[in-house]
């Protein structure tokens, strides 16, 4: 317990000393709206970040502050993010968000909404579990009322696509019958409220941490390969090898994470080119 409390009030800070974020002129039209949920690849962990160079802003892409000083409120959409608890380094919702704006002329809503060793599976008062009501802080409720609370301060916004990245906190604790079933039942929540057509994209894991963490990763990784097999409009997008940070830090570094952005936005041009055409001004 002593141990929780003491990560909780490290988080407690982080979020008190989190810099006001970045104002932003609100667009003439109606934002593309990008939630990004899951772990801690979804929330940004890659290194080194350049500011100046790939991670520079753009202009036309935007976030949903959770944290820091500026919650509740649209910023600019720069690395690092404002999670439930702010980010410090790169991830790859930015990466995707620039190609969309890009792609579209249309101004992009990032919805942060990540936390790193989280699972379905109630860990530390956290759990991404839709059905779960007893665990301290459920995640995924948490989510959906930020993405709500975006669409209702810009009216006529649109959930473009959901990016998922999680499951390695769940390897030792879930079977992948039950990862499956809370997993689809995500999902399919997600498009009861958001539509039914709303893309979904799950990043793989990275493969040097499924080879040497120690611990049976096949089943899990099994169940997200397979998910656009179970659920219509779902793309799965493997992580590159080589491309993390280091052998105790084994998350995807800040070229493996953009990569992995990348990756999802050229699967989500394969499954939505359809709406990106209405998209385009």
């Amino acid at each position: 317990m002593w141990k929780r409390a003491a990560f909780e009030l490290k988080c407690f800070i982080k979020r008190r000393i989190a810099p006001k974020g970045i104002p932003v002129t609100p667009p003439r039209e109606p934002y593309l709206v990008v939630p990004i949920l899951g772990q801690s690849n979804a929330f940004g962990m890659g290194l080194p970040l350049d500011r100046e160079g790939a991670d520079k802003p753009h202009p036309n892409v935007h976030q949903w502050a959770n944290s820091g000083p500026s919650k509740n409120t649209v910023i600019l959409g720069a690395d690092p993010l404002m999670h439930e608890t702010p980010s410090r380094r790169v991830g790859f919702g930015v990466t995707f968000a620039k190609a969309l704006t890009e792609a579209t002329g249309r101004a992009v809503l990032l919805v942060p909404c990540a936390r790193g060793d989280t699972s379905f599976h109630p860990k530390n008062g956290y759990t991404w579990d839709i059905d779960d009501t007893k665990t301290r802080r459920n995640l995924y409720r948490e989510a959906v009322r930020s993405i709500d609370a975006a669409l209702a301060q810009n009216p006529g916004s649109t959930v473009a696509v959901v990016l998922w990245h999680q499951g390695e906190s769940d390897v030792p604790l879930t079977p992948a019958p039950v990862y499956q079933r809370k997993l689809d039942a995500l999902f399919d929540d997600l498009r009861v409220r958001y539509g039914a057509e709303t893309p979904i994209i799950l990043g793989g894991m990275v493969p040097e941490e499924m080879e040497l963490s120690g611990k049976d990763y096949t089943p899990i990784n099994a169940v997200h390969k397979d998910t656009p097999n179970r659920l219509s409009r779902t793309a799965f997008v493997p992580g590159n090898r080589d491309a993390f940070n280091s052998l105790v830090d084994r998350h995807y570094n800040a070229e493996g994470i953009r990569a992995l952005g990348r990756d999802m936005w050229s699967a989500y041009q394969r499954l939505d080119a359809a709406a990106l055409r209405e998209y385009r001004r």
